[in-house]
């Protein structure tokens, strides 16, 4: 699926298990137009069990794969009330994502998920223990990258208040980003299990933020939430529902119910989207 658009965004990184580090605008970066690939994936909740065998399938392959990073959108743990509970699902999560690190150092800038915060002002705290910001940017090889948190507490399922106006601001600095692309958890425009439990549930929210994308030159939108593989494109913006790293899925497979990842290629005038099917 090949896609013509205009830019890219930024990224916090987890690095070898709990190490972290973050891309700065001082490091060495690559020439504007030269390609690169990056992976993204979202919900590989584990149920229960230390974690998914399909997230750490999916570690092993992008581990192998040329890509300067990941990005993930968001349900990496089961989530609880209990935060010992909640730090022993993470040690979980960092099992299953170590062979991404066996051959280099791949960075992987998350975006919170429900199941993350559950509404739990100390699980946002924890999150960001490991992970630094709920939300961030940053620029590769002249794309900008844009990390949301739907998961605000006591306002999920929006983006608003400050977050709205750093967006705002970070869109206005990135006009001319050769590619921007946004990674959320919840979904502006669900198409199953979680219509009205997404960024649909507060509708003039929503589409005054798919207005902001438009108006702001965003190219691509990743979500996680359902459990499924959805692409569908709106006024020129491609929104991907990508929920399928690992949670029990949603649909038949016909319908988007595959566990999955997507390699993101980019070119110097167009970015192409690989939707990578996994089987433990």
């Amino acid at each position: 699926m090949a896609m013509k658009a205009p830019r890219v965004v930024m990224i916090a990184l987890l690095m070898v298990l709990l190490v972290i580090a973050t891309v700065s605008a001082q490091e060495e970066q690559p020439p504007r137009h030269e390609p690169f690939s990056f992976a993204v994936f979202g919900d590989c909740q584990p149920y229960g069990r230390e974690f998914s065998p399909i997230m750490e399938r999916i570690a092993t392959e992008v581990g192998q794969l040329e890509v300067p990073f990941v990005i993930g959108c968001g349900d990496y743990i089961d989530g609880s009330a209990n935060q010992t509970t909640v730090r022993r699902q993470w040690n979980g999560f960092f099992t299953a994502i170590q062979p991404l690190q066996a051959n280099r150092t791949i960075p992987v800038a998350l975006a919170p998920g429900n199941h993350d915060i559950r509404g739990i002002r100390r699980n946002a705290e924890i999150f960001c223990e490991h992970f630094r910001k709920l939300y961030h940017s940053f620029n590769f090889a002249g794309c900008h990258f844009i990390i949301l948190d739907s998961e605000t507490i006591g306002a999920d399922a929006r983006v608003t208040g400050t977050q709205l106006q750093w967006l705002k601001q970070d869109l206005e600095e990135a006009k001319d980003a050769r590619f921007i692309f946004v990674a959320m958890h919840r979904p502006l425009f669900p198409v199953g299990a979680n219509i009205g439990y997404s960024l649909d549930k507060h509708p003039r929210d929503r589409d005054a933020l798919h207005q902001l994308f438009v108006q702001s030159g965003v190219d691509a939108v990743f979500h996680g939430h359902e459990h499924l593989y959805n692409h569908r494109e709106k006024d020129g913006i491609h929104y991907f529902i990508t929920g399928g790293a690992g949670a029990s899925l949603y649909a038949e497979p016909q319908n988007g119910g595959f566990h999955h990842y997507l390699l993101v290629k980019v070119d110097e005038d167009a970015f192409t989207v690989d939707v990578r099917r996994v089987t433990q």
